[in-house]
């Protein structure tokens, strides 16, 4: 994986100081990308993500010119 693209997810629910602030870290919902100063010397608070980013992913809307399907309305 190309540098800077893996992103990491806290594992565990803690507070540090980042640039003289304080900074709240939530296991499971913290995310942060591969070089981040948060991950210097934390790491083993961190797991790897397994992320897609090649994913296919439905056209919302019909490009121009082309014609879409209508769904059919149906009376009971």
């Amino acid at each position: 994986m190309e540098q800077g693209r893996r992103i990491y997810v806290a594992r565990e629910t803690f507070v540090c100081e980042l640039d003289g602030s304080d900074v709240v870290v939530t296991a499971g919902v913290t995310r942060v990308r591969e070089g981040h100063p948060l991950l210097a010397g934390r790491e083993m608070y961190f797991d790897e993500l397994d992320v897609q980013y090649d994913v296919d992913v439905e056209q919302a809307t019909a490009a121009p010119g082309e014609r879409r399907k209508r769904p059919t309305r149906t009376t009971p």
